[in-house]
């Protein structure tokens, strides 16, 4: 694989993969890129009708609750307009559906418990809190917390 920076006072930044195929390793090339470039993103948040802008790293995970989104982060509990759905297509890889009602981010998960019967339990790293991911998504989703490492 080559390795070639141009560097032009002209253009806006682009980076460009060119390959012959979409192999795990550009794909893999294409997310760090994607989230070294959205590292920083912010979502607006708020709580107690004040609204707090926060880093998107700093979420623990997404719940709906009684027809809200709430956002939780090591020690709070944030709420934003948006639907599940539509954090499902912003937020970077590192975050992903665990349940119909929750939405993870994978690379604060410390431990997981897993329940052959049912939910199977999440725990994060410097928080009490935890939440559960369902049958259907767990596959998937050890899959995803296991390249986050």
């Amino acid at each position: 694989m080559k390795l070639r920076i141009e560097i032009d006072e002209n253009f806006d930044d682009e980076v460009i993969i060119r390959c012959k195929s979409l192999t795990d390793e550009i794909k893999l090339l294409q997310d760090v890129i994607g989230n070294a470039v959205d590292k920083d993103a912010r979502l607006v948040f708020t709580l107690n009708d004040t609204e707090y802008y926060i880093n998107r790293n700093d979420i623990l995970f997404f719940e709906t609750v009684e027809n809200k989104t709430a956002a939780h982060t090591a020690d709070k509990i944030y709420y934003t307009n948006y639907k599940l759905y539509e954090l499902e297509e912003i937020l970077p890889k590192s975050f992903m559906r665990i349940s119909k009602s929750s939405i993870i981010n994978c690379k604060k998960v410390s431990a997981i418990t897993k329940n052959i019967t049912g939910a199977s339990e999440v725990l994060f790293k410097d928080s009490p809190k935890k939440v559960y991911v369902s049958r259907m998504y767990f596959k998937l989703f050890k899959q995803r917390v296991e390249e986050m490492l």
